[in-house]
């Protein structure tokens, strides 16, 4: 699970979940009580690059959901974007963000996936660790040999951010998978 604030001008907008076997983005919406999916949000992490993602963890996560201050829309001057959450059909309540994986629309490329996550680990706090990617429980070795080439600067997209020394470590999950996690040491 990687969950993230998502800033616009140094102003938090949203709390995402990115669906990391997926490939998807979900915006918590206080409005309508539950993650929707948001594609234009997931836009901008795969692909532009143009709001400021930062990694939080669950405990500010449901703190954040508790709140109830981001991503909450007012219908009348958002009205549109209202009405676009709530006819999303692919929403999920807080628990299933916490357990579930929702079956993919659109894969990003690997290659765009792996520059989404060098975006995001480039604004990171040197030591912080995220995750990279979630792997079922029997692809053990996948999951190894992707720590592996991330930690040893195998995988082009994090050179191109100028992340040339990154850890890697391969986790297990509250429910049996298996989490490769980067930090940067720099």
């Amino acid at each position: 699970m990687s969950l993230y604030t998502v800033s616009y001008l140094g102003q938090d907008q949203w709390l995402a979940y990115e669906d990391t076997q997926a490939a998807r983005i979900y915006a918590y919406v206080p409005n309508l009580g539950r993650f929707v999916l948001h594609r234009q949000l997931g836009q901008d992490f795969y692909w532009d690059n143009e709001l400021d993602w930062t990694p939080v963890d669950a405990a500010a996560g449901h703190g954040l959901v508790e709140a109830g201050q981001l991503g909450r829309l007012d219908g009348r001057r958002h009205r549109d974007l209202l009405d676009e959450l709530t006819a999303e059909s692919d929403c999920h309540t807080i628990d299933e963000v916490f357990g579930a994986q929702p079956v993919p629309e659109r894969t990003p490329t690997p290659q765009e996936f792996a520059a989404a996550k060098a975006n995001v680990l480039v604004r990171t706090e040197p030591g912080t660790w995220i995750t990279y990617k979630v792997y079922a429980s029997g692809d053990g070795h996948i999951a190894r040999v992707a720590a592996r080439d991330l930690g040893k600067g195998k995988v082009v997209a994090f050179k191109k951010c100028g992340l040339d020394h990154i850890r890697s470590r391969v986790t297990p999950t509250a429910d049996g998978r298996l989490a490769v996690e980067i930090a940067r040491t720099a």
